[in-house]
């Protein structure tokens, strides 16, 4: 690599956009743009899946920061209507406590004390929780939100009328393909167990 080169990527940053063509490749998608952050959408059993790194800017005294996020999104039919939110456990999440907000608690010690547990359905959400291997790719992943929902994301994304979505978010900056292998991984394990299930279509 030439001197110039590192220079540029010392300043800018590394052009990771490779990444995504390859990943692109790989699940015969469209790689898209938008305000500079690349997004890829392609087609998974049935269900579209798009896969985004989102730049969150914040202004505080005077100065703007950046900060990167990976935020995973697959839109679906949910006729059981089943809403389920994890979050990590936080200063936030003690004090709703403290109000009786329920934290389902899935007698797992790894996950329950690391994670705030809450839905609609105690019962479907601790059934979907049983599953190892989704479990196993939640506490790897460690989302800062995972969540079924038909209102918005952190990022005021929402899905179609009458559609619900499972969102990924996690903040962190993408650096290999395998970052977005994993979030595929984890929202495909997880519309499987929905599929078979529940009936989402």
């Amino acid at each position: 690599m030439s001197i110039l080169k590192k220079i540029n990527e010392l300043i800018k940053g590394k052009d990771l956009k490779y990444i995504w063509e390859q990943f692109t490749v790989e699940k015969n998608g469209t790689l898209k743009s938008t305000s500079g952050d690349l997004f890829v959408e392609y087609s998974h059993s049935g269900f579209c899946f798009k896969i985004t790194n989102h730049t969150h800017y914040i202004t505080s005294g005077g100065r703007t920061y950046e900060k990167k996020y990976m935020i995973g999104i697959v839109q679906f039919n949910n006729p059981t209507k089943l809403e389920l939110c994890i979050t990590k456990e936080d200063i936030l999440t003690k004090i709703g406590k403290i109000f009786n907000i329920k934290d389902i608690n899935i007698k797992n010690t790894d996950f329950d004390k690391k994670y705030f547990l809450k839905s609609n359905y105690e019962y479907k959400a601790t059934s979907i929780l049983k599953s190892e291997n989704l479990l196993n790719l939640i506490v790897a992943l460690n989302p800062d939100r995972l969540e079924i929902t038909n209102k918005n994301g952190l990022f005021d994304e929402i899905p179609d009328k009458g559609k619900y979505m499972l969102y990924f978010a996690k903040q962190e900056k993408l650096q290999t393909i395998d970052q977005l292998n994993q979030i595929h991984s984890l929202l495909n394990n997880f519309i499987e167990i929905l599929k078979n299930n529940y009936s989402i279509h």
